[in-house]
């Protein structure tokens, strides 16, 4: 038997062993249940019962444990594990069948969730590609100006084309001729594409059938383009244009008019075209197709990116478990902080939010951490200073260490684990570091070093587990945040939304990210937010440290409070209306228009 995948993966080791307490109570005294899988080699994901089982792995690989004491955890074919029971006497059948239907549910559920956030953030990568399209296919209302934006567009993108052509329908002649084109190298005979019966089909597959004598649209086939990654093998391919021996056909149209088609080449030497490449092309030439027709379409794709906020959210925070939901949660305790503030008339005499304001500031919660899908998975997610490799790494120097000198090694290995998963380093840490910086190795004429300078570095990050390199990384998501979000329209209603999430990360006096701002450079709102986010961070598990209650979160906020780095007046206000902030419902979402806000679809 092999798993496919792993359970351990999906279900947290501390869950699975209580679920698995509680399944014990089906069975007779003395059983033990276990659940297996298999990383690399069986083990253990999840216990209950007597500890003597030490044996339980080898005896599942060899296949001795009978048959009716296991079962297999799959769920859609894939293997993630198997159940097994040890007891005393009999396996008794329906409750351990209860026990695996149960944990398949378990597991099942699970990867429904992780597919919808994988799911919506592919949505959310369109749909920034398509924003971004539109801020510069809409910037002219000149056709060849568009086609040359879009053909800009393609060549920026990774597509594996050596030509890209725009060619359009000439009214008068009814045939298809190239206004624009981009590429390594000039493509010989180009304007035959248009003459064969390839690109005729594929642009007849965008038509709209008339059988009746009215124009039917068949939507499913509106705008639907091609991929041929060998035209030697394909009958269509009746003409003979040197250089082509790949190709993608996508057709630039609106709701009932053919305007032309965007064509991309390559030759044999290039990859193949994917359906990626298909579908960002169809997405980019949908733009063409708006921005040709008129401003009215550009008004309806800004509805339907508005309406993906709430997605948008929940796919940068599923990158990350343990940040899951943040977006959601900062953006309500924002929202309701705001009110407070505006309700505060001690802190706050002579100053109150409109609704538009604290809408605008839900809205910035919501957006704030967008520019995090710049940002490696790897360090979102990193749990140490040093990646387990590196830390084994020093482990084997360290053993070589002692072996040649006849030292004891292992309880340094124990106190550099330890290092490596703490929140602080402390003085007596940082001495210990600098002893094992100095220490060496003498193989020959060559000497190593049991700590290197680069690992001692990153050991010594003072708080957190990033490097200094890891750490600039996150400090631009501010700024990328208000790169991807710079040509969204968001109206006149929200002026300082993005003023507000470039700087919700700044400090008062001026020690905070991206620039560096300090007292009133900062909005309230940016403080406010600023307030919001670091409270949700010291509520919630992260990484590199266990969430805080809300007794030694306050009291860090009033810390930084009194440090001047957050406004100590917000703080103060969240503290007396805590209860009422935290159990706030959010506001009814709405779109953004080009006019006025209109309600949620």
């Amino acid at each position: 038997m092999t798993g496919a995948a792993s359970i351990s993966r999906l279900v947290k080791k501390s869950f699975l062993g209580a679920y698995l307490e509680d399944a014990l109570t089906l069975f007779e005294a003395g059983s033990f249940l276990a659940v297996i899988h298999q990383p690399d080699a069986y083990a253990l994901a999840g216990t209950a019962g007597p500890a003597a089982h030490e044996d339980l792995l080898q005896r599942f690989a060899d296949g001795v444990i009978p048959a009716p004491h296991t079962r297999e955890l799959a769920v859609e074919g894939v293997v993630f594990g198997w159940l097994v029971l040890d007891t005393p006497s009999h396996a008794e059948a329906s409750a351990l069948d209860f026990v695996a239907r149960s944990l398949r549910e378990i597991i099942s559920r699970e990867l429904l969730r992780r597919g919808l956030g994988a799911e919506t953030l592919e949505q959310y990568r369109e749909v920034a590609l398509l924003q971004r399209a539109v801020g510069k296919l809409n910037g002219s209302l000149d056709v060849y100006q568009v086609a040359h934006s879009l053909l800009d567009e393609c060549m920026a993108t990774s597509f594996p084309a050596d030509h890209a052509l725009v060619l359009f329908l000439d009214d008068a002649s009814r045939t298809y001729r190239i206004v624009q084109s981009a590429g390594s190298r000039e493509l010989p005979y180009a304007e035959r594409i248009a003459q064969s019966r390839l690109f005729s089909e594929v642009l007849a597959n965008a038509c709209w059938d008339d059988a009746d004598g009215e124009d039917t649209l068949a939507s499913e086939r509106m705008v639907k383009g091609e991929i041929v990654n060998d035209l030697t093998r394909d009958p269509r391919w009746d003409v003979d244009v040197p250089e082509v021996s790949r190709m993608l056909i996508v057709p630039l149209a609106t709701s009932r008019i053919i305007h032309g088609a965007l064509v991309m080449a390559s030759g044999p030497s290039s990859r193949p075209f994917g359906s990626g490449h298909l579908k960002q092309t169809t997405t980019l030439a949908t733009v063409t197709g708006i921005a040709m027709a008129n401003a009215h379409h550009f008004h309806q794709v800004q509805r339907i990116l508005m309406s993906l906020i709430q997605s948008i959210a929940t796919a940068i925070d599923s990158r990350d478990t343990l940040t899951s939901g943040h977006s959601q949660r900062v953006a309500r305790i924002a929202h309701s902080l705001a009110r407070a503030v505006s309700q505060d008339r001690r802190e706050f005499p002579d100053f109150a939010f409109t609704e538009m304001e604290l809408q605008e500031i839900f809205y910035a919660g919501l957006l704030h951490d967008v520019g995090k899908i710049g940002v490696r998975e790897e360090v979102l997610t990193k749990a140490t200073r040093l990646h387990p490799r590196k830390l084994e790494l020093i482990g084997m120097r360290l053993e070589l260490w002692g072996a040649m000198h006849q030292r004891e090694w292992t309880d340094l290995f124990e106190r550099l684990q330890a290092i490596n998963s703490a929140y602080d380093v402390s003085e007596e840490d940082e001495a210990l570091l600098y002893r094992l910086a100095n220490k060496s190795i003498a193989i020959g004429e060559a000497t190593i070093e049991v700590l290197s300078a680069d690992e001692l570095s990153e050991f010594l990050t003072p708080r957190g587990n990033l490097n200094a390199e890891e750490w600039e990384e996150i400090k631009r998501h501010p700024a990328e945040s208000h790169r991807i979000l710079e040509n969204i329209p968001f109206t006149s209603h929200f002026p300082r939304i993005l003023q507000i999430i470039v700087q919700h990360h700044e400090r008062l006096d001026g020690s905070g990210y991206p620039a560096g701002l300090e007292g009133d450079e900062l909005l309230l709102q940016s403080r406010i937010l600023a307030v919001a986010d670091v409270y949700d961070s010291l509520r919630r598990d992260r990484h590199y440290k266990k969430a805080l209650s809300q007794e030694m979160a306050l009291a860090i906020l009033e810390q930084e409070g009194r440090l001047n780095k957050l406004d100590a007046r917000v703080v103060r206000v969240l503290t007396g209306a805590l209860e009422s902030v935290e159990h706030a419902e959010a506001p009814e979402p709405r779109a953004f228009g080009l006019g006025s806000p209109v309600d949620h679809p």
